[in-house]
């Protein structure tokens, strides 16, 4: 099954879903029995620690090292939300558990602008994840799967993956352990020696399953992969390591659960418009609501508006968890992103009206939309910042951006003696059904110092001003 493919390896998964990766602790995950180590971290081996070595001699050479216990199903879960961040890159994921994500890459080169901007945009987001990573591209599901374990590669043809896997060694390769075995016991120690080899020979002397496995890793065989299914509804939820007493402390888990999120709207077209999040706690649980003014993609957005939710908080309980849920979308405008559009770096508007509503409360921004009313003070009505824009009624004539809270009398002697009427008069007559009835000459008038302003005279010859232009 020949095309493009690209394998991504974590292999310390298990231990650094419950820290980070550049942790400078000493940390080690046990073995399901808590009497030998499975994982260790960077610190840990740099002090001499190994896998497969005993818990009781591990404390004598690192006493204050901190031990971790396995958990499959927060592993489990994930790995899924990494299938969810991959959304980003692929719309065909597939799970490789314990430890892997495959994706499709070949239908997605075009969208990409090829294969090496679509790599560095991976590795950069990679390294916002905070967790180790082995990554390879492969012709076929099986040799991505190959390369990346053997420290990595990256080619967009397959004649150089093939060259590739002429130098892995066998021992890496994942093979019964007494097939291995006998390829070195014959003086067999790098795959390209096997794929020398005629494959009726090896087949006879080795059995079936070794030729058949060749050809998976070389594209000969079908090797179609099984694709993850994309939820339609995201709910991410992160257990903490610690029990978390500041929310600053909250963020490096938000950060992951956020980037979830945006693999998630844009494998789906959508825009955010608000979040839940809950910060779960050993009894009940503080739910936030977080939106967008008019919807976001960007885990860098959303982390940012969930930092300035948090400020002001005061936790009733230590955290021990998050869950975020999605509870309103959008969809993405047609020709509004594409796939591989960057980030803009300067803050949109809405970005910005998002930021005061979190600061100063949803209720203290609104807009401003047009009523079907002549009268200029009942033209007009607030609204909530998100939703769409009712329909522009037809207006004649000029408007003032400031309209006065109520008119102000102005003399008449200084309306003939020093305001020059520029436009009008534009007569408006409404209000006769609710007893709030206008007559109104209006005109654009310039005072003195430049000012312009809207002024109108009624039938009995008083004048008011009631708006200025910018």
């Amino acid at each position: 099954m020949n095309g493009l493919w690209l394998y991504l390896h974590f292999p310390l998964l298990p231990l650094e879903i419950q820290c980070a990766a550049d942790v400078r602790e000493p940390s080690i995950l046990l073995d399901e029995h808590g009497a030998r180590l499975l994982l260790c971290n960077d610190a840990a081996r740099a002090q001499g620690l190994e896998p497969g070595m005993a818990v009781a001699r591990a404390l004598s050479m690192v006493p204050d090292v901190r031990m971790l216990r396995e958990d499959t199903r927060q592993a489990a879960q994930q790995l899924q939300g990494l299938a969810l961040w991959s959304g980003r890159f692929s719309a065909r994921v597939s799970l490789q558990p314990p430890c892997g994500i495959l994706l499709e890459l070949a239908s997605m080169l075009r969208y990409f602008r090829g294969l090496d901007a679509l790599w560095d945009n991976i590795q950069q987001q990679l390294r916002s994840l905070e967790l180790s990573c082995m990554s390879a591209t492969g012709h076929s599901p099986l040799a991505a799967r190959v390369l990346a374990l053997d420290g990595g590669f990256c080619a967009a043809d397959a004649a150089a993956h093939l060259q590739r896997l002429q130098s892995v060694p066998i021992e890496r390769l994942e093979l019964d352990a007494k097939l291995r075995a006998q390829f070195h016991g014959l003086g067999f120690s790098l795959l390209g020696e096997l794929l020398a080899l005629p494959r009726l020979e090896l087949a006879y002397r080795f059995g079936p399953g070794i030729t058949a496995w060749l050809e998976r890793l070389t594209g000969q065989r079908p090797d179609p992969p099984v694709y993850f299914d994309m939820p339609a509804v995201f709910l991410g939820e992160l257990p903490l390591a610690y029990e978390v007493e500041r929310t600053e402390a909250l963020l490096f888990g938000l950060r992951r659960l956020l980037s979830q999120l945006e693999g998630f709207l844009r494998a789906h077209y959508w825009r955010a418009l608000r979040l839940q999040l809950d910060l779960l706690q050993s009894e009940g649980q503080q739910s936030l609501s977080v939106g967008h003014a008019s919807g976001a993609q960007s885990a860098d957005i959303w982390l940012e508006l969930c930092r300035l939710r948090l400020e002001p908080l005061t936790l009733a309980r230590p955290v021990i968890g998050l869950r975020i849920e999605v509870t309103e979308f959008r969809e993405l405008e047609s020709g509004g992103e594409d796939l591989f559009s960057t980030a803009k770096t300067q803050a949109a508007p809405a970005q910005l009206l998002s930021r005061l509503q979190v600061r100063l409360g949803e209720q203290a921004l609104y807009r401003v939309v047009p009523c079907e009313d002549h009268r200029p003070e009942r033209s007009w009505r607030k609204a909530p910042l998100n939703g769409a824009l009712p329909a522009q009624p037809d207006t004649p004539g000029l408007r003032p951006l400031w309209l006065l809270a109520a008119p102000e009398s102005l003399s008449p002697a200084l309306v003939k003696r020093s305001i020059e009427l520029l436009q009008g008069p534009e007569r408006i007559v409404s209000g006769w059904w609710d007893q709030q009835p206008v007559r109104r000459d209006y005109y654009v008038g310039r005072w003195p110092d430049g000012r312009r302003g809207w002024l109108y005279r009624e039938p009995a010859g008083g004048w008011y001003l009631h708006g200025w232009f910018g």
